[in-house]
Protein backbone atom coordinates (compact mmCIF):
# COMPACT_ATOMS: atom_id res chain seq x y z
CA UNK A 1 0.00 0.00 0.00
CA UNK A 2 3.09 2.15 1.09
CA UNK A 3 6.70 1.58 0.26
CA UNK A 4 9.11 4.81 1.66
CA UNK A 5 12.43 4.31 1.28
CA UNK A 6 15.20 7.00 2.98
CA UNK A 7 12.66 9.93 2.92
CA UNK A 8 14.02 13.23 3.80
CA UNK A 9 12.98 16.55 4.51
CA UNK A 10 15.63 19.13 5.08
CA UNK A 11 16.70 19.32 8.47
CA UNK A 12 13.16 17.61 9.74
CA UNK A 13 13.37 14.19 8.37
CA UNK A 14 16.09 11.97 7.84
CA UNK A 15 16.15 9.11 5.89
CA UNK A 16 12.62 7.49 6.63
CA UNK A 17 11.81 3.73 5.91
CA UNK A 18 8.83 1.74 5.62
CA UNK A 19 6.16 -0.30 4.34
CA UNK A 20 2.58 -0.81 5.02
CA UNK A 21 1.27 -4.36 3.62
CA UNK A 22 -2.46 -3.94 2.10
CA UNK A 23 -5.18 -3.57 4.90
CA UNK A 24 -2.81 -2.75 7.84
CA UNK A 25 -2.88 -0.43 10.22
CA UNK A 26 0.72 1.94 10.83
CA UNK A 27 0.85 3.81 14.22
CA UNK A 28 3.75 6.96 13.82
CA UNK A 29 4.26 7.88 17.37
CA UNK A 30 6.92 10.41 18.88
CA UNK A 31 7.12 13.17 20.80
CA UNK A 32 5.98 16.34 19.89
CA UNK A 33 8.51 17.61 16.77
CA UNK A 34 9.67 14.35 15.93
CA UNK A 35 8.87 15.03 12.20
CA UNK A 36 5.06 13.24 12.35
CA UNK A 37 2.87 15.56 10.64
CA UNK A 38 5.86 16.32 8.01
CA UNK A 39 5.83 12.95 7.50
CA UNK A 40 2.01 12.75 6.58
CA UNK A 41 2.85 16.13 5.09
CA UNK A 42 5.36 14.38 2.09
CA UNK A 43 3.49 11.48 1.97
CA UNK A 44 0.47 13.02 1.06
CA UNK A 45 2.01 15.54 -1.50
CA UNK A 46 1.88 19.19 0.73
CA UNK A 47 5.54 19.54 0.93
CA UNK A 48 8.16 17.83 -0.97
CA UNK A 49 10.99 15.40 0.01
CA UNK A 50 14.18 16.30 -0.16
CA UNK A 51 15.53 13.58 -0.84
CA UNK A 52 14.76 9.28 -0.78
CA UNK A 53 11.41 8.24 -3.11
CA UNK A 54 8.29 7.09 -1.63
CA UNK A 55 5.05 5.37 -3.66
CA UNK A 56 1.19 4.89 -2.89
CA UNK A 57 -0.57 2.59 -4.22
CA UNK A 58 -3.80 3.90 -3.94
CA UNK A 59 -5.52 6.80 -5.61
CA UNK A 60 -8.24 6.92 -3.47
CA UNK A 61 -7.21 7.75 -0.01
CA UNK A 62 -8.85 10.30 2.93
CA UNK A 63 -6.97 12.65 5.41
CA UNK A 64 -8.06 14.00 8.44
CA UNK A 65 -5.69 16.98 9.77
CA UNK A 66 -4.95 16.89 13.11
CA UNK A 67 -6.32 21.01 12.98
CA UNK A 68 -8.90 21.06 10.75
CA UNK A 69 -9.63 24.63 9.23
CA UNK A 70 -13.23 24.81 9.18
CA UNK A 71 -16.00 27.32 8.81
CA UNK A 72 -17.84 26.67 12.11
CA UNK A 73 -21.36 28.66 9.96
CA UNK A 74 -20.69 25.86 7.31
CA UNK A 75 -23.55 23.17 8.03
CA UNK A 76 -22.14 19.38 7.98
CA UNK A 77 -24.35 18.49 4.78
CA UNK A 78 -22.70 21.49 3.05
CA UNK A 79 -18.76 20.45 4.07
CA UNK A 80 -19.51 16.77 2.61
CA UNK A 81 -20.99 18.25 -0.21
CA UNK A 82 -17.89 20.32 -1.32
CA UNK A 83 -15.40 17.43 -0.53
CA UNK A 84 -17.63 15.18 -2.52
CA UNK A 85 -17.75 17.74 -5.45
CA UNK A 86 -13.92 17.88 -4.86
CA UNK A 87 -13.79 14.48 -6.38
CA UNK A 88 -15.82 14.48 -8.68
CA UNK A 89 -18.44 12.22 -7.17
CA UNK A 90 -21.42 11.48 -9.25
CA UNK A 91 -24.17 14.14 -8.50
CA UNK A 92 -27.07 11.78 -8.56
CA UNK A 93 -25.46 10.16 -5.62
CA UNK A 94 -24.10 12.99 -3.83
CA UNK A 95 -27.01 12.94 -1.07
CA UNK A 96 -27.24 9.00 -0.52
CA UNK A 97 -23.45 9.25 -0.07
CA UNK A 98 -23.49 12.26 2.27
CA UNK A 99 -25.92 10.44 4.15
CA UNK A 100 -24.22 7.51 4.19
CA UNK A 101 -20.68 8.00 6.01
CA UNK A 102 -22.87 10.98 8.43
CA UNK A 103 -24.62 7.20 9.38
CA UNK A 104 -21.54 5.55 9.94
CA UNK A 105 -20.39 8.40 12.43
CA UNK A 106 -23.41 8.45 14.23
CA UNK A 107 -24.16 12.17 12.65
CA UNK A 108 -27.18 11.04 10.60
CA UNK A 109 -29.10 13.01 12.52
CA UNK A 110 -26.94 16.34 12.72
CA UNK A 111 -26.24 17.01 8.98
CA UNK A 112 -28.27 20.24 8.90
CA UNK A 113 -26.44 21.94 11.99
CA UNK A 114 -24.17 24.20 11.82
CA UNK A 115 -19.94 23.61 13.24
CA UNK A 116 -20.13 25.94 15.65
CA UNK A 117 -23.11 24.21 17.76
CA UNK A 118 -20.74 20.89 17.21
CA UNK A 119 -19.11 19.58 20.08
CA UNK A 120 -15.16 18.44 19.78
CA UNK A 121 -15.79 15.04 19.50
CA UNK A 122 -18.74 15.47 16.68
CA UNK A 123 -16.28 17.65 15.18
CA UNK A 124 -13.87 14.84 14.92
CA UNK A 125 -16.45 12.48 13.44
CA UNK A 126 -17.84 14.73 10.80
CA UNK A 127 -13.85 15.05 9.64
CA UNK A 128 -13.81 11.04 10.01
CA UNK A 129 -16.93 11.16 7.61
CA UNK A 130 -15.46 13.46 5.50
CA UNK A 131 -12.41 11.07 4.93
CA UNK A 132 -14.52 8.09 4.16
CA UNK A 133 -16.53 9.79 1.28
CA UNK A 134 -16.01 7.45 -1.84
CA UNK A 135 -14.85 4.49 0.50
CA UNK A 136 -11.50 5.06 0.23
CA UNK A 137 -9.36 1.68 1.05
CA UNK A 138 -6.43 4.18 2.45
CA UNK A 139 -7.08 6.83 5.64
CA UNK A 140 -4.35 9.01 7.15
CA UNK A 141 -5.26 10.45 10.28
CA UNK A 142 -3.21 12.84 12.82
CA UNK A 143 -3.67 12.55 16.39
CA UNK A 144 -7.25 11.74 15.74
CA UNK A 145 -7.97 11.12 19.49
CA UNK A 146 -6.08 14.63 20.65
CA UNK A 147 -8.50 16.53 23.06
CA UNK A 148 -11.22 14.13 23.30
CA UNK A 149 -13.02 12.98 25.94
CA UNK A 150 -13.19 9.54 27.27
CA UNK A 151 -16.66 8.26 26.06
CA UNK A 152 -15.68 10.41 22.32
CA UNK A 153 -12.35 8.73 22.50
CA UNK A 154 -14.02 5.09 22.90
CA UNK A 155 -17.05 6.04 20.15
CA UNK A 156 -13.83 7.15 17.68
CA UNK A 157 -11.98 3.83 18.69
CA UNK A 158 -14.60 1.89 17.58
CA UNK A 159 -15.39 3.86 14.15
CA UNK A 160 -11.65 3.17 13.38
CA UNK A 161 -11.43 -0.68 14.29
CA UNK A 162 -14.38 -1.19 12.24
CA UNK A 163 -12.51 0.67 9.61
CA UNK A 164 -9.85 -1.61 10.17
CA UNK A 165 -11.67 -4.75 10.42
CA UNK A 166 -13.60 -3.78 6.95
CA UNK A 167 -9.91 -3.74 5.22
CA UNK A 168 -9.63 0.21 5.04
CA UNK A 169 -5.18 0.63 5.75
CA UNK A 170 -5.18 3.27 8.49
CA UNK A 171 -2.36 5.66 9.07
CA UNK A 172 -2.45 7.48 12.52
CA UNK A 173 -0.07 9.28 14.95
CA UNK A 174 -0.32 8.99 18.78
CA UNK A 175 1.05 9.80 22.02
CA UNK A 176 -0.81 7.09 23.91
CA UNK A 177 0.13 3.68 23.98
CA UNK A 178 -2.90 1.69 24.95
CA UNK A 179 -4.18 3.51 21.66
CA UNK A 180 -1.09 2.14 19.31
CA UNK A 181 -1.98 -1.44 20.61
CA UNK A 182 -5.14 -1.60 20.14
CA UNK A 183 -5.66 0.09 16.56
CA UNK A 184 -1.99 -0.79 15.06
CA UNK A 185 -0.43 -3.29 13.18
CA UNK A 186 2.88 -2.42 12.59
CA UNK A 187 4.42 1.01 14.55
CA UNK A 188 6.97 3.57 13.10
CA UNK A 189 9.28 5.40 16.14
CA UNK A 190 10.65 8.97 15.19
CA UNK A 191 12.72 11.12 17.48
CA UNK A 192 14.08 14.46 16.25
CA UNK A 193 12.97 13.13 12.46
CA UNK A 194 14.84 10.32 12.73
CA UNK A 195 13.59 6.76 12.78
CA UNK A 196 14.23 4.58 15.94
CA UNK A 197 12.09 1.53 15.23
CA UNK A 198 9.66 0.34 12.46
CA UNK A 199 8.29 -2.96 13.16
CA UNK A 200 5.37 -5.18 14.34
CA UNK A 201 3.18 -3.53 17.46
CA UNK A 202 3.62 -6.71 19.75
CA UNK A 203 7.73 -5.98 19.09
CA UNK A 204 7.42 -2.53 19.97
CA UNK A 205 6.08 -3.19 23.14
CA UNK A 206 8.30 -5.89 23.90
CA UNK A 207 11.05 -3.41 23.54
Amino acid sequence: MIEAENLSFIHILNQISFQLPESKTLAVVGHNGAGKTTLFHVLLGLKFASNGRFSIHESNFGYVPERPYLEMDERFRDFLKMHLNLISFPKTGLSAEMNRVAELVGLQNELDKKFKHYSKGMLQKAMLAQAMLGSPKLIFLDEPMSGLDPESRKELMNHLQALRDQGVALVFTSHVMEDVAALADLVLVLDHGKQKFFGPTAEWRAS
